[in-house]
């Protein structure tokens, strides 16, 4: 997997003192509404980024919390227009990003002892899935074009030469 310089100054500013309280009225209704809608997969709201205050790389134009539901399996998607930094909070899961011709394991956990187990980067239009453990996955993740802007791009009947794009935010 492509290591990338901004990880370590996230991961920093995520566990931060201040961070975690700002975030954790927003996992709080995040985790609500996973939990009141039982038929959902996940739940996510993007984050302001003023919750960062002034640490945030001027690289990063939007931030988001999401709930995976514990046991899930979510197919490819990739985002044409921005690079991906994620960082789990709570739980397990194991990501997979194409290289073009086969499906690279990136396992990630919040027990995990270094950043490598913690976080991953995934640079612009890379395929990636993902498979949550017995958990819930609880995750924060770091785009590099505003919420309103970010395309969600997936593939038609699991044929990545065939696509259709969305927003993510509407």
């Amino acid at each position: 997997m492509q290591t990338d310089q901004l990880l370590n100054e996230l991961s920093t500013l995520i566990t931060s003192s201040e961070v975690a309280a700002k975030l954790a009225p927003v996992l709080a209704r995040v985790e609500k509404n996973l939990a009141a809608n039982s038929n959902l997969p996940q739940a996510w709201e993007p984050l302001p980024i003023e919750v960062f205050g002034t640490g945030l790389p001027s690289s990063i134009k939007s931030c988001w919390v999401f709930i995976l539901r514990g046991g899930g399996v979510f197919g490819a998607e990739r985002h044409p227009n921005s690079h991906q930094r994620t960082f789990v909070l709570k739980g397990s899961a194991k990501f997979e990003t194409f290289s073009g011709t086969l499906w690279l394991p990136h396992s990630l956990a919040s027990s995990g002892k270094s950043l490598e187990e913690q976080a991953i980067f995934i640079p612009t239009n890379t395929w990636h899935r993902i498979t949550i453990g017995p958990g819930n996955f609880v995750s924060v993740s770091f785009h590099t074009v505003p919420a309103k802007e970010l395309i969600e791009e997936t593939p038609v009947n699991n044929d990545l030469s065939v696509t259709q794009q969305r927003l993510y935010h509407e």
